[in-house]
């Protein structure tokens, strides 16, 4: 073997080497950046959790205060419908108490017409704010909806008169009623 292939085969091997270092350190290159990669990922993914746990309590927090606000101001409009209707209400028992103890001479005359007039207009108008009102005689009582003025002997707990009528605005009780309970002498 000459000179120069010898060294030609010594530049071979040592390209070989030079090769295999290389290969090695780009495996140890790529080693090293995976574990950083891992080590990132484990650091990421709690505060990623964190970050959507945060995010779903926020959107949830967000859907209660938009409920809980609706809320507040239906009861708001309840309530202050609720001041105004009982204002209201103990004219339209005035008005149902003159139409009821009017006597029957008078009933013709142009003053007693105006007043059941007035009476059903404000009845109309009551309805049409979902306000409806309900008799309570012959029921038996409901300590829900009647408030027991006095008693007189007739069947027991059964309503016999009423003083006022109950009224109840959107499902919900506006005013009870004022009535007369017969019970067993």
């Amino acid at each position: 073997m000459t000179k120069q292939e010898k060294q030609n085969i010594e530049e071979k091997e040592i390209m070989e080497q030079v090769e295999e270092e290389i290969t090695e350190i780009e495996d140890k290159n790529l080693e090293i950046e995976e574990e950083k990669l891992e080590e990132a990922q484990t650091w990421i993914d709690p505060e990623i959790d964190k970050l959507k746990d945060l995010l779903f309590r926020t959107q949830a927090d967000f859907e209660n205060f938009k409920k809980r606000t609706q809320r507040d101001r239906d009861d708001m409009i309840f309530f202050l419908k609720t001041d105004i209707f009982k204002k209201i209400l103990p004219r339209i028992d005035d008005l149902e108490r003159i139409i009821k103890n009017t006597p029957e001479d008078l009933r013709n005359s142009a003053l007693y017409e105006w007043v059941v007039a007035m009476e059903k207009n404000f009845n109309k108008d009551l309805e049409s704010f979902k306000v409806k009102s309900f008799e309570s005689i012959w029921e038996e009582i409901d300590p829900n909806k009647h408030d027991v003025m006095t008693k007189i002997p007739w069947k027991d707990w059964i309503i016999v008169d009423e003083f006022e009528k109950w009224y109840e605005l959107d499902w919900r009780i506006l005013r009870v009623a004022k009535v007369v309970v017969g019970y067993e002498a």
